[in-house]
């Protein structure tokens, strides 16, 4: 037995930690960039952190363009304003792409744009040699993970790609974890975020890159999905079902970081880059179909998700691998998430290119190996 395992130097996980945020990152730097989204830019919680910073004698900037997934050419932009005025730390506090955002312009401030060029398969290979400033990630909603992992997803509608800016150095040097922070989100955006969190859970465990840390971790955040996301919707306001899923989606993110994803994450990339899905849908929408592809090649595993999610024993493994299938359909439905893909109407015709282009990093920790071709038939089965 051989791995390895990384995640953030450090985690604090506390409900109305945001109202502290000071007294944690006052060490990490003097002069920090704050990315948030539009509307979080306006929030009583934003002037809280303002004034937190500014009663400490910190001065900051607020770049609060984030909206839809990020792109190589809007981070380059945010690294020279950055730059421009002198930021020696950034703090992300919003959804997974503002945490994208701010943890690949940490590294580009230290080491130089443009952010195309460090892209994995895209790009030019060039490498983060140089010590990010000091990222801090307060996600707001509990799913991407990407508060507790080192690569930072971003897109190019110029060169129409959707790749991952990738280093041990990316890892976030605190991830501040207030449950408090999901509260008011929306319906779809609990919907979409907390089935991303389960695809994370449940592809590590069942991946063959699983270790015993990412077992461990992705077990018991299958455990409190299954028990508190369906609550977490029904109930924005339910705070135990908040406080669940905050440790659910963190607990993914360490797992997948250490043990890779699977064909759910490969081909919903890719058809949400081309027919603008929602990432956490587009991986819900693909879930079960790909529990159920890889259940008979991952049979123990999977029988194991099915008694966790379901808190029952089943007299045989086929049968919990069926019941965890059934578990997710059946969520996903009283999530409004839909069954297939069907309703995009995606030409035949387009099939063997999205089978090609899911090859990637998910890919190749899926149980399940195939050539372009079998994953065209299996995607004959939801298009």
């Amino acid at each position: 037995m051989e791995f390895s395992f990384l995640t953030a130097h450090k985690i604090v996980f506390k409900q109305g930690a945001i109202h502290e945020l000071v007294s944690h990152v006052g060490e990490l730097g003097s002069n920090f960039l704050l990315v948030v989204d539009p509307f979080f830019k306006t929030s009583p919680v934003m002037e809280s952190v303002k004034q937190q910073l500014a009663d400490a004698g910190k001065r900051f900037t607020v770049y609060a363009e984030v909206a839809g997934e990020p792109t190589v050419e809007q981070v380059d932009e945010v690294a020279e304003l950055a730059v421009k005025a002198g930021c020696d730390a950034v703090i992300s506090i919003g959804g997974g792409s503002n945490i994208d955002v701010g943890k690949s312009v940490a590294a580009l401030i230290t080491n130089g744009t443009p952010a195309i060029d460090y892209m994995e398969v895209v790009g030019k290979g060039k490498k983060v040699t140089v010590e990010p400033v000091p990222f801090i990630a307060v996600p707001t909603t509990s799913g991407t993970g990407s508060e507790v992992t080192k690569n930072a997803v971003l897109g190019s509608k110029i060169h129409n790609f959707k790749r991952s800016m990738r280093s041990d150095s990316m890892m976030a040097n605190l991830a501040i974890i207030d449950p408090a922070l999901a509260a008011g989100c929306p319906k779809s955006v609990t919907a979409f975020s907390g089935i991303d969190a389960m695809t994370h859970l449940i592809e590590a465990y069942t991946t063959w890159r699983a270790t015993p840390i990412s077992d461990g971790l992705a077990l018991k955040g299958i455990e409190l999905a299954g028990k508190y996301l369906r609550r977490a919707y029904d109930d924005g306001s339910d705070m135990e079902a908040r406080e669940g899923m905050a440790a659910a989606a963190v607990m993914g993110g360490m797992a997948f970081a250490n043990s890779g994803l699977g064909a759910a994450h490969g081909i919903g990339m890719v058809i949400g880059i081309l027919y603008h899905v929602p990432h956490g849908e587009a991986c819900g929408i693909l879930l079960p179909h790909v529990m159920k592809l890889n259940a008979p090649h991952t049979l123990e595993r999977m029988a194991k998700v099915g008694e966790t999610l379901t808190g029952k024993r089943f007299d045989s493994l086929e049968e919990a691998a069926n019941a965890a299938v059934d578990f997710i359909y059946e969520l996903n439905a009283h999530m409004n998430i839909k069954p297939d893909f069907k309703h995009l109407n995606i030409p035949k015709e387009m099939f063997p290119s999205i089978a090609q282009q899911s090859f990637g990093t998910s890919m190749s920790s899926n149980p399940l190996q195939m050539d372009a071709k079998g994953w065209e038939e299996f995607l004959e089965t939801i298009l």
